[in-house]
């Protein structure tokens, strides 16, 4: 355990440059002259009530939710916040803050800067220790009490941000070590504080009311003094200091009550300006690689500019809104959305119900703000979150029909390197592939990025075929952590067992497979991509690897070849990861035949092909799809295994049924 975690130090360090060495020396000498009080906001400045500017959020479109506000909150009260993959419920009112809902481990009130939470015996999993912390709980009660005025809500959220400020105080535990963590508890209590009155609020009245508003605007302020102090830099600067800016910037707006709060607002706001462009490449695709992610940095740029619209500028929402049409070019008929990079189940608001799916409220949200039709046609409805964000609109969009043509929608997006092949997009019979030819992630660290170059997602009349199995896990399990991000869980080519890329450590890559388009035609009767990577240029013998699609609409057939040249042995490997839903049988004679809801589809290898179906094998690791944080389950993969002494093309025709399988 030593030995690996003195790599992971040396592969961390490698990804460094000299001036990110350099800030992580301030980082360490700011954190040890606040270990010992100093530089730390020990007491905070009386706050300029006078100051307030009221509510950002708009509280006029909640009038037709009256009934599902009340359900959500009230099932959290009753029941506790569903927590990743725990089966019980957890209770979320008054918890033990400092206890991994998970292992029960205790985590110490250690100066928190300095707390190892990577450490699984120190911190059990992070991931389950720190969300009830981010607070997402907090705003469906909140916004109960908006509606209704009724007053249990009122005490519930008064116990629960009282008992939090209780059990972890200023700087020490768990929930002080990740500004991101403080950014985005910032963001869910500013959402709360405007649905409970903000500064008048019932909560704050008598002698008890008032030291209680002083407890929390004192957490705040300290809250945002952290944030300030410890911004992401360097290698690690991608989604984290997008998040930490947004909480910053928001929380200034919510509470403008120091002086502090005005320029550490424009430090945000520049910040905020400056990584929209760095961290989303010029066709809206986020560049950490991670359709999770892409949802993620959405909604960090979205509150921010909802809260001060006029502080950005138009390319600032000009990226917003070609972030959201990214979304909608990749969502198939039924909404479904490749499970492209890393997924930890991470929202940033708790405005969205239990269950509903993140990328259509974003679809519908996108669509109000910029006035795309097609984009709330793919929403389908108008939720509670888009509702609460934007307040009146007009009527919900109803749910698209048969006869609703296919909408236009971007096929190529050069630079984040998604191309989109198919037919009768929006229609019932839509066939959807989707060809990933991306990077391998943001920065020298590619935190969020699979090793998945070429590989390709399918789906059929809104049924998932191809698919990308996910993510599962992060600080933990690492065989599991390598397993879901490494190359045989992708649609796509390994050679010699090993990764197009090398994993350094959970979330480090020390050698990038580097991908491109070659050949690309989207339109007419047949659609073709031809694209190659160097991942494998590495080996002692250099093996180049190119794939070539093509979709001819007439006979709706596709075509996969990988085409490979080399000078030696190696062994190939060809993977074909198969939805969860899907029925999938070896026919003989290089044929498969999938089933899903009725529909079919063939592949039709060689016959001489050597070819295995294999479903949830333990060691290695291979079938299974994650698609919920922690949680897996069993899904049929098809391996075509060759060995080869010189260049070579493995191909494979797949044939979609005809109408009457939809």
């Amino acid at each position: 355990m030593k030995a690996a975690k003195a790599l992971w130090y040396f592969n961390r360090l490698r990804a460094m440059g000299p001036a990110e060495v350099c800030w992580r020396i301030r980082n360490l000498f700011y954190s040890r002259l606040q270990r010992i009080g100093l530089l730390k906001a020990r007491k905070v400045a009386a706050p300029d009530l006078s100051n307030d500017h009221g509510s950002w959020l708009p509280l006029d479109g909640l009038e037709w939710s009256r009934d599902e506000c009340l359900k959500v909150a009230d099932r959290v009260m009753n029941e506790g916040m569903r927590l990743f993959a725990l089966e019980e419920r957890y209770p979320c009112i008054e918890p033990e803050w400092n206890r991994d809902p998970k292992t029960g481990i205790l985590v110490p009130l250690k100066f928190g800067k300095t707390l190892d939470y990577r450490d699984p015996e120190v911190a059990g999993d992070s991931k389950y220790l720190w969300e009830p912390s981010r607070f997402l709980q907090l705003v469906p009660i909140a916004r109960a009490y908006y509606v209704s005025g009724d007053e249990k809500y009122l005490i519930a959220v008064k116990s629960m941000v009282r008992s939090w400020i209780k059990q972890c105080p200023y700087l020490y535990g768990p929930q002080w070590t990740s500004s991101l963590e403080l950014a985005i508890r910032l963001i869910n209590w500013s959402l709360a504080w405007q649905y409970i009155g903000g500064l008048n609020s019932d909560l704050f009245k008598g002698e008890d009311g008032k030291r209680f508003r002083k407890e929390w605007l004192d957490s705040i302020y300290r809250h945002m003094h952290f944030i300030r102090g410890w911004l992401s830099r360097g290698s690690s600067a991608n989604n984290h200091l997008i998040g930490e800016a947004s909480g910053l910037f928001t929380a200034c707006i919510t509470w403008p009550y120091w002086d502090e709060c005005s320029p550490w607002r424009i430090r945000a706001r520049d910040i905020l300006e400056e990584e929209v462009r760095r961290q989303v490449h010029s066709d809206g695709v986020d560049a950490e690689q991670a359709v999770s992610y892409q949802q993620f940095v959405l909604d960090f740029l979205l509150i921010p500019w909802l809260s001060d619209r006029e502080s950005f500028s138009e390319g600032y929402l000009s990226v917003v809104r070609k972030m959201v049409s990214f979304l909608g070019s990749i969502s198939d008929c039924e909404g479904n959305v490749p499970m492209i990079g890393d997924a930890d189940d991470g929202y940033v608001t708790g405005l969205l119900p239990e269950g509903e799916c993140p990328y259509r409220s974003l679809l519908a949200t996108g669509g109000i703000l910029f006035s795309k039709k097609s984009l709330r046609l793919r929403a389908g409805k108008e939720d509670l979150k888009t509702r609460s964000l934007l307040g009146k609109s007009p009527a919900a969009v109803k749910r698209r029909r048969a006869s609703d043509r296919a909408v236009g929608r971007c096929k190529r997006f050069r630079y984040g390197g998604y191309y989109l092949l198919g037919d009768s997009f929006a229609d019932p019979d839509e066939v959807f592939l989707l060809a990933d030819c991306g990077p391998l992630g943001l920065g020298s660290l590619a935190a969020h990025g699979h090793a998945d170059a070429l590989s390709v997602y399918l789906s059929v009349g809104g049924r998932e075929f191809l698919i990308d199995p996910g993510t599962y896990a992060y600080h933990t399990k690492k065989k599991w952590r390598d397993y879901f991000r490494g190359t045989s869980a992708h649609n796509t080519l390994r050679v010699d067992g090993q990764d197009q890329s090398i994993i350094g450590g959970n979330f480090l890559w020390t050698r990038h497979a580097s991908a491109e388009a070659l050949e690309v035609s989207l339109g007419g009767a047949m659609q073709t991509f031809k694209g190659r990577h160097d991942g494998y240029l590495r080996l002692p013998d250099p093996v180049d690897v190119e794939r070539f699609i093509s979709f001819e609409r007439k006979t709706r057939r596709i075509r996969i070849e990988d085409r490979v040249q080399c000078a030696s042995a190696h062994l190939l490997e060809q993977f074909w990861h198969f939805s969860e839903k899907c029925t999938v049988s070896y026919e003989g004679k290089g044929l498969i035949v999938a089933e899903n809801d009725g529909c079919r589809i063939s592949l039709q290898f060689p016959e001489s092909a050597e070819l295995e179906v294999i479903s949830g094998r333990e060691s290695p690791p291979l079938g299974w799809v994650s698609r919920s944080f922690d949680s897996k389950v069993e899904c049929p993969v098809v391996v075509w295994t060759q060995k080869v002494e010189s260049n070579c093309t493995l191909p494979v025709d797949i044939v979609i049924e005809g109408e009457d399988s939809f």
